[in-house]
């Protein structure tokens, strides 16, 4: 099963990969983008890359997803979809109109990318959840990255899901249930 983990930034994408890693370890791992890319990815501010930043993510996460044909087992931190999230979200960074051009740029080469993915298994943001924002994050950008993902991922507002695109599973925010809710949906294909 080709597995995308998504969501906000500090709502136990890798605690829960980590997790899944030990209980599957004939998974293979892909981390996210900005830990392949990092030194080379611009910051626009303290809401993250820079547009450019965000299409090298894009473009490496598209051919990294496409790189694991049918029937591999490997779990990806992120999906092409975070990242129009972010895009969205960025409202300091950049103005709302170079945003939503990015989002339309880009929706061709993500939807494609989709085909590649069996499942992506959302980690909604919740005051309850695993991770409390760190010191000097803002908690407002990570609420918008949230929301976007809600609305491109469950609400399907960019139409991303026609056809053959991945199964979304929204799992819930709280850790002590998310292995079990991810382990029963890939264990339904995928008995390891």
């Amino acid at each position: 099963m080709r597995l995308a983990v998504s969501g906000s930034h500090g709502t136990g994408k890798s605690t829960l990969i980590a997790a899944l890693l030990d209980s599957r370890p004939d998974y293979q791992h892909e981390p996210e983008a900005y830990e392949a890319l990092a030194d080379e990815i611009p910051l626009a501010s303290s809401e993250g890359p820079s547009l450019e930043g965000l299409e090298s993510l894009i473009e490496h996460t598209v051919a990294v997803v496409a790189s694991h044909g049918t029937g591999s087992r490997v779990v990806f931190e992120r999906s092409p979809v975070d990242y129009l999230a972010y895009a969205t979200a960025s409202h300091d960074a950049w103005t709302r109109a170079s945003a939503a051009g990015f989002v339309e740029a880009h929706l061709p080469r993500v939807r494609e990318s989709l085909r590649h993915l069996d499942v992506i298994a959302y980690l909604p943001l919740s005051p309850d959840g695993p991770v409390a924002a760190r010191a000097g994050e803002d908690e407002a950008f990570r609420s918008r990255v949230d929301e976007m993902l809600r609305r491109a991922l469950i609400d399907d507002e960019y139409e991303l899901f026609a056809g053959t695109s991945p199964e979304v599973l929204e799992l819930s925010p709280l850790p002590q249930l998310q292995m079990a809710e991810l382990l029963g949906r890939i264990g339904a294909e995928d008995p390891g």
